[in-house]
């Protein structure tokens, strides 16, 4: 879709502008810096800001450009992702898949916040300035999507411009913090002259046209009428227009009246003659309107026909109270549902066709409004869930889906009777359907679940391994150089070897016959023939040693080092004479003790053997561009009384879900998780791109809440919310 002069104008303006806003907050910045609060800092980072403001004032330079460019990348994409592409996604690489372990997303956490303290900070001008962008966009509603200046935006190009430092990465999350208060004022002030300069050019807000409230938009707050509760849908529809005014029990029941009118329902086996003509015009006009106009949600587009636009004339062929609530109830919800912008083109035309089908329904059938769980609202639920987890247009996933479905409607159409057992049946062709196309992607995603199941496999090998060296080093008295050397990096060496070569390999049983060897010299016995054999020993010992740390990639200083501590030992052990006794220690401590205190002192998590680790792409997700300030809250994220290592547990392989990756939201389904539940693999949100994340990682993820399950409340649920909030409004 082409960009608006306008909108392009104004965003090519904003961006020029980025120079001087992100001039002045490194300013502000520095500032903050060489006078540290503990609101910003916390006392083990305070050490930390002095080196910061070195490393600052000597690449400013570099940091603005990083700055600048990155933000520039990431606006441009947001505003023509087709054109420009997402940073950081890649085509799949079958030789590297890279791991997001819970390191690594230390770093999408302190993005998170960052995203937070802006949107919280700007959260007005971010909203009037959405008024302003829905109008450049052609609009005909306000949307935060319409504002390619997002917060997330501005965060990753922080974070972007703290990793150019050469600092560590403590030093870079202390950078992100600071810069992030300073520029969410600034930005605020930004926003604002933004508005102010539109409005001068004569735009024309879109708030003084109409603001809708779709559902699923927004926070993730408490619903504002709970539709598990029993009888709620049914309590809901007595409240409309014309309804029965008399007390009723739990909102679902009514008076002696509501009683008669559910006797009706029962027994009453069609609708009346006028009602169902009226409803056979509706399904005809659906019928005949092409599938671009029934899909239409952009600026000038054609809509479908909506039950809302003929609830005069069904609601004058009704001869029963009921029967009206029913229809001004289901046109209503219809309408929240159909105008939801956020749902891929396609679907509409698929939920509008079941417009006037689940209206039958709803007036024959009464559990259709007594349970929110009705095969109707499952259908429904299952088919937006399930089209909206593909945020991309052109994805054939979604293609394919969308073509099953539009089948699956056009069927249903035209069978009889329209009744709950025909949703029944719809819903298990299309719970088939997801089936196999979960099944598909696990087949192209094998290469991936081999990685993982190997690294896997390697991962409790080398804890046994590691186990076992710890026992054999509680003997010894050696450096905890040389006892870490030992007990983590040769049990990596030892898993490599027996996985790549096999256990009976040459070159695995050359690295098992070197721990003997590389034991028996560290524990050398004080004789002649002791030295003499290690002489003839050390030159073959190092150059297996030499061969298993490059096995595995150690770095050459970290390489360097082993051997510096081992030439030491061993110098003192060729010197001839006795040698010098090893340094008392301060308590007599049992075998048992010594092993725990070295399995404390060892890191028995191990790396993975694979130095690019395991998952392709890491990709942006989601239409949430930011953290809720409702959401974020660093000590107490998850909810009272739950565990998050519980919940990971039970995430389920075929559920969606969204997650915080990369300094952004992004939708997610599980293909797959390793048998011993430390690797889970995800389809991301384009096809043939994968994201695999350890089991620790999506802990943390989830404890922060950024983790959770693709939509919190049920297509009904968001519906009723949406549409109370609307009748609210224009109340």
């Amino acid at each position: 879709m082409p960009i608006a002069p306008l909108l392009q104008r104004f965003v090519d303006d904003e961006l020029n502008r980025s120079a001087d806003l992100i001039s002045r907050t490194l300013a502000s910045t520095l500032e903050q810096l060489r006078q540290p609060r503990d609101s910003l800092l916390t006392a083990s980072e305070k050490k930390h800001y002095f080196e910061v403001v070195q490393v600052l004032q000597q690449n400013q330079a570099l940091y603005q450009r990083s700055f600048v460019e990155t933000l520039r990348k990431l606006v441009l994409a947001d505003l023509a992702p087709q054109a420009t592409g997402l940073p950081g996604a890649g085509p799949l690489s079958p030789g590297g898949l890279e791991l997001m372990d819970e390191t690594r997303v230390e770093s999408d956490i302190e993005i998170s916040r960052a995203i937070q303290q802006i949107d919280t900070g700007a959260e007005w001008e971010l909203r009037e300035l959405q008024t302003f962008t829905s109008t450049l966009r052609g609009q005909a509603h306000v949307t935060a999507e319409s504002n390619p200046l997002r917060p997330q935006s501005y965060a990753r190009a922080l974070w972007q411009a703290a990793t150019a430092m050469p600092i560590t990465p403590v030093q870079q999350a202390i950078l992100l913090r600071v810069s992030a208060t300073v520029i969410a004022g600034l930005l605020r002030m930004s926003f604002a002259a933004a508005c102010t300069r539109l409005e001068s050019a004569g735009v024309t807000p879109g708030i003084y046209r109409t603001v809708v409230i779709v559902p699923g938009s927004g926070r993730d707050e408490p619903p504002e009428m709970d539709v598990t509760r029993p009888g709620a849908l049914d309590g809901l529809m007595r409240s409309m227009p014309g309804g029965i005014t008399g007390p009723s029990s739990g909102g679902g029941g009514g008076g002696s009246g509501g009683g008669a009118e559910i006797k009706r329902r029962l027994t009453m086996p069609t609708a009346s003659p006028a009602l169902e003509q009226a409803l056979l015009r509706v399904e005809e006009l659906l019928r005949r309107m092409p599938a671009t106009a029934l899909g239409g949600m952009g600026a000038g587009a054609p809509q479908a026909p909506r039950l809302a636009q003929h609830r005069a004339e069904l609601m004058a062929t009704a001869a029963e109270t009921v029967d009206r609530q029913i229809i001004e109830l289901l046109s209503r919800l219809f309408e929240t549902i159909l105008s939801d912008p956020s749902l891929p083109r396609g679907v509409h035309a698929v939920i509008a066709r079941l417009q006037v089908s689940a209206l039958r329904i709803a007036l024959l059938d009464p559990s259709m409004l007594d349970a929110y769980d009705h095969p109707v609202w499952v259908l429904m639920d299952r088919i937006v869930n399930a089209t909206t987890a593909y945020p991309q247009a052109s994805d054939p996933r979604l293609a394919a889906l969308l073509t099953f479905c539009e089948a699956l409607v056009g069927d249903m159409a035209s069978e009889t009777p329209q009744d709950t057992a025909l949703y029944r049946r719809s819903i298990s062709r299309l719970d088939s359907f997801l089936a196999e196309q979960l099944h598909q992607q696990q087949h192209q995603a094998q290469a991936a679940v081999d990685a993982l199941t190997r690294a896997e496999q390697a991962e409790q090998l080398q804890r046994n391994l590691s186990g076992r060296l710890v026992e054999q080093m509680v003997p010894i008295q050696t450096s905890s150089v040389i006892r870490r050397f030992v007990t983590v990096t040769w049990a990596r060496v030892l898993a490599e070897a027996v996985l790549h070569f096999g256990d009976q390999n040459e070159q695995t049983a050359g690295y098992l016959k070197a721990v003997d060897e590389l034991l028996w010299s560290l524990k050398l016995p004080g004789h002649p023939q002791s030295r003499q054999r290690l002489v003839t020993l050390l030159p073959g010992l190092l150059q297996r040693l030499r061969a298993g740390m490059a096995l595995i990639d150690v770095p050459t200083a970290e390489q360097q080092n082993v051997l510096d501590e081992l030439m030491k030992v061993h110098s003192e052990a060729l010197r001839p004479g006795p040698r010098s006794a090893p340094a008392p220690v301060e308590e007599e401590l049992s075998p048992e003790e010594i092993v725990r205190r070295m399995r404390e002192e060892v890191a028995v998590e191990p790396e993975p053997l694979d130095g690019s680790g395991f998952s392709d792409s890491l990709i942006d997700l989601a239409s949430m561009e930011t953290v809720p300030a409702a959401l974020m809250n660093a000590e107490h994220a998850t909810e009272p009384g739950e565990d998050p290592n519980d919940w990971v547990k039970h995430m389920a392989v075929g559920q969606r879900y969204r997650v915080f990756l990369h300094g952004a939201w992004s939708q997610v389904q599980l293909l797959w998780r390793s048998e011993q539940n430390h690797f889970f693999l995800f389809a991301g949100e384009t096809a043939q791109h994968t994201h695999s994340v350890s089991l620790r990682a999506l802990e943390r993820l989830r404890q922060a809440e950024l983790l959770g399950p693709l939509h919190a409340h049920s297509l009904i649920q968001r519906a009723v919310d949406g549409m109370l909030r609307n009748l609210a409004r224009s109340s």
